[in-house]
Order: structure tokens, then sequence, then C-alpha cells
């Protein structure tokens, strides 16, 4: 079973909101997110394989690990919930959605997408497997973090936080997460089917996700609610953590 934290009164009449993290990180870069709503929500902050304390497992596509948080998700007795994921964690929650639709209360996509790679993109992935196979997971980590974060930020100590999640990870949990994200399917049409609104929340300085290209997935939507961060990268939930709070809060009260 996954690892995961569980914060707030279990027994609170709302939804719980399930927090998946992202490509070489772990459930703590929701500690701000944890802070903020553990005193009105049931939260459940979960480990993908390979990070965090389920280092132990191991997961060979983005379905396999939605099985996962599915699979917990049972075990802890929850029924329905909202889950927000985070770049490749939001892969996970689109499938989560896809999965159990009815069981979802709503839908969060933290600087991610519904669309599949391009196979520029998985060209890419394919040298950074080879890059880390040929110099090791460190070295890799320690050249891509920064990236995420907006520029006059990258030797802040938020950054050197999240290298450390990052190099807490194991090298075959990123290789896996890698090969995983390269295989996932194109989930776009999914955006037009679901009932419950969707959470996006947009970096200005996202060198990974084009906005204009989020935009318009999120005005695809049936129902659409955007969180623009315009002093935010790709880590809107810590770069800009009391907007990105408030404007989850707001989501949370028009379900």
């Amino acid at each position: 079973m996954f690892s995961y934290n569980q914060y707030g009164d279990k027994n609170i009449q709302r939804s719980t909101l399930v927090f998946i993290h992202g490509f070489c990180q772990n459930n703590t870069c929701f500690n701000e997110q944890v802070l903020f709503f553990r005193d009105s929500y049931s939260i459940v902050c979960i480990d993908l394989p390979g990070y965090g304390n389920t280092q132990h497992l191991q997961a060979n596509s983005i379905q396999e690990m939605a099985d996962g948080v599915i699979a917990l998700m049972n075990q802890l007795g929850i029924e329905n919930f909202i889950p927000f994921g985070h770049s490749m964690g939001g892969y996970v929650a689109l499938a989560i959605a896809q999965k159990i639709p009815t069981r979802i209360k709503g839908l969060g996509l933290i600087h991610s997408t519904a669309k599949a790679d391009a196979p520029e993109r998985i060209a890419k992935r394919v040298q950074t497997m080879e890059f880390i196979q040929a110099h090791g997971m460190e070295t890799y980590v320690k050249a891509f973090i920064p990236g995420l974060f907006k520029e006059q930020d990258k030797e802040g100590l938020a950054v050197r936080q999240a290298i450390q999640r990052g190099l807490a990870a194991t090298q075959s949990g990123i290789l896996c997460s890698i090969q995983s994200m390269m295989q996932r399917p194109d989930l776009s049409s999914l955006l037009h089917e679901l009932t419950v609104p969707v959470f996006w929340v947009i970096g200005k300085y996202d060198v990974l996700l084009p906005e204009l290209d989020l935009f318009k997935q999120a005005n695809s939507c049936k129902s659409g609610f955007i969180c623009y961060l315009k002093n935010s990268a790709h880590m809107g939930m810590i770069e800009e953590s009391a907007l990105f709070n408030q404007a989850l809060l707001n989501y949370l009260a028009m379900l």
C-alpha cells in the first residue's frame, strides 16, 4: 500500500482532499496546504512509488499509480474524495477520474495537462533517462529542480528543500516515473465529459507547460476554475502558497 499522511478530522462531513505530488517530489511539498486546510477538511497526502516513504514499491504506469491511490482510499474507507495532482500527480488524478468518476466530487490539476506527451517531449524524456543512467540521479535532480521555479527564486530555501525531496527518491522510482509519463494516454476528451468542476493552477513563468495551452484546456471543461499565479513557475503551491490556498478555498466553496 502507498505510504501516506492523514490530517484533520476524519469525521468532518466534507469530501476528503487527496494531494498527489509530482515528479521528483513527495507528499511534503503540500505542507502549506495541510497547514491551511487541516482544521476544516480531512486531508490525505500520498507518496507515489519510489518517493517519500513508498520507496519499497514500484509502478510501471500512470494507471497503476491511480489504482494504488484508489486502493488506499478503499483501505481507509473513504468513498468520496477530491484528487489534487501536481504535474505528474495530475496525470494520476485524471486517471482516477476516468476510473471512478462517481466517487470524485472535484478534480485539481496543479501545473498539469490532460494531453499525452508530444514526440519531442518523449525524445527529451528518453534523453533524461539516458543521462540519469550515465551520470546518476543526484546530478540530474540538482540540475532539474531549480528550473521548476521562477528565475529569481532558484537559489532560495524552497528550491533547496525541493532538491532534498528529489534526492530522497530512488533512482529506479524516477526512471519508472519517466517511463510512465512517456506512455500515458491522452485524456483530453475526458475534460469534456467530467461533470465536476476542475480546479486548474497555471503559472505565468512555467517553462514546462505553456499557459495558453492550459487556458484552452481549462475552457474546454464543462466547469473550470482557474487559479492563475503571476509570480510562479511550476511550483505554485509553494511559490505563491497564500494565493494558491485562497483560490483553492474559493473552489471548494462552490462544490
